[in-house]
């Protein structure tokens, strides 16, 4: 069947909007999403934040660093990734994402490389980590997002939902198991080679063969095809407009709400009087549910015909951390798991709000900057909610904070306008 639609699509016996929808359900597009899902799960947050709590102890016993120096490299590599996403973005929106995408996966492996010859300098540590992070922005969720979201319209906030969060929760597990058997078998600088090694001969491959952007969708000059369907707006008319700081503020408030207290949880559990065991199964709930209310959001995104009506998807966060208010145990692992869903899901959204409101041929430049924004949130909100408990002696002194942000989020998200007509 998909070799007939792709037919029919060919010689243009469909008209555009029927086109699209029939592309979305072509074998064609689905092992373009396979690809980018697999090239997501080897990608920065998988590989090296999602498994570097197996790691700290090993490289911090063998350099006799404190507890606080390793993880310097996540903050390091998050802020010059962060910083370097709009740049990212633009390069790949000028140069298409395959010439961009596919050395990008050999710089990040040799990154990884660069981690496994660590010599106990801190110097080197700090450099190595500030490469990561831009190098590492060229193969992930700036470019995947772009072609996901040319192959997919109708579907797309699905589509987006499956590969840039539901792929990245399923390849931690897998690579948290392969991260504990391998330290122990071949130590942490065999294990940062092996991954390397995935990167390489794995992703690499695999988006070579398998991953390439829409006809529709690439650079005219790249692909002698006409621009995509739709509005395109530019970056800078973008970033003057309301749809824009209105996604940005009500996404980064939601973001660093739900990164603070997710931070401080643990001794925000004991002002709370839940045990510790109760903290950790909330913990774990708290990332568990982070994949399916995502792929939830994306649905409700695609089928919900105004972007307005997503404030009930922007509430979830809000009605959590109201029900982590009581003095019930079971209300506060429920209402925290709640959090972590509308979190999820808020994240999920996104890509889906950048491409939809200003098309896809500046998709990656502007969800760069947005990527960048949003990166920058996720420190915030510790940071924030730390200072207020260091002031007052207290977390409860940082509820009426998060308690505003949340509810403000929620309103912002209910004044967004209609997508422009496609």
């Amino acid at each position: 069947m998909s070799d007939a639609i792709e037919t029919v699509l060919r010689d243009g016996g469909l008209p555009p909007l029927a086109a699209r929808a029939a592309t979305e359900m072509s074998r064609e597009a689905m092992v373009v999403a396979i690809a980018c899902s697999i090239c997501m799960g080897l990608s920065f947050a998988p590989v090296f934040m999602g498994t570097f709590p197996l790691f700290l102890e090993p490289v911090s016993n063998e350099f006799h660093w404190s507890a606080a120096i390793f993880p310097q490299a996540m903050l390091i590599s998050g802020l010059t990734g962060a910083l370097s996403g709009p740049a990212v973005g633009r390069l790949i929106d000028t140069m298409g994402v395959r010439r961009v995408l596919l050395p990008g996966l050999i710089a990040w492996a040799a990154t990884l490389v660069g981690m496994s010859f660590l010599n106990g300098s801190v110097v080197t540590l700090y450099l190595v980590s500030a490469l990561m992070g831009p190098l590492a922005a060229t193969c992930g969720p700036v470019a995947l997002a772009k072609v996901i979201s040319g192959w997919f319209d109708r579907s797309r906030g699905i589509a987006l939902s499956a590969v840039l969060g539901g792929s990245v929760a399923i390849f931690t597990a897998i690579l948290l198991v392969l991260a504990r058997v391998l330290i122990v078998d071949l130590g942490w600088r065999g294990t940062y080679l092996t991954f390397a090694g995935m990167i390489v001969l794995i992703a690499l491959p695999v988006s070579f063969l398998f991953l390439r952007e829409a006809p529709d969708v690439a650079p005219p000059d790249m692909m002698g095809m006409p621009g995509p369907v739709g509005v395109d707006v530019k970056p800078m008319a973008a970033f003057r407009s309301r749809p824009f700081w209105t996604v940005m503020a009500a996404s980064t408030l939601i973001c660093a709400s739900a990164s603070g207290v997710a931070s401080h949880f643990i001794p925000w559990g004991v002002e709370l009087g839940i045990s510790g065991g109760t903290a950790t199964f909330a913990l774990t709930l708290y990332s568990l549910v982070g994949p399916i209310s995502a792929l939830i959001a994306g649905a409700a995104a695609d089928r919900l015909p105004r972007p307005g009506l997503l404030a009930v998807v922007f509430a979830v966060p809000l009605l959590g951390f109201l029900a982590m208010l009581t003095s019930q145990e079971w209300a506060i692992v429920v209402g925290f798991a709640l959090l972590g869903a509308g979190f999820a899901a808020v994240a999920g959204l996104l890509p889906f709000f950048t491409s939809r409101y200003f098309g896809l041929a500046n998709a990656s430049t502007i969800f760069g900057v947005a990527v960048g924004l949003t990166t920058l949130s996720l420190g915030v909100g510790p940071v924030v909610l730390g200072l207020l408990r260091d002031t007052w002696g207290s977390y409860a002194s940082g509820i009426p904070v998060v308690v505003g942000a949340l509810l403000l989020a929620v309103l912002l998200t209910a004044t967004l306008p209609r997508y422009p007509n496609r």
